[in-house]
């Protein structure tokens, strides 16, 4: 049998960490972004 427990634990540990960089990230991705857009 598929052992779908498993995988499904296994994705979650990967996804989580994925999420938590890319909000920590999207304050300076914005923030870059508004920036360049004033400078141009």
């Amino acid at each position: 049998e598929y052992p779908y427990a498993s995988v499904m634990a296994a994705g979650a540990l990967v996804t989580v960490p994925l999420i938590i960089m890319v909000l920590a990230f999207q304050r300076r991705i914005v923030s870059g972004l508004t920036a360049g857009g004033v400078k141009a």
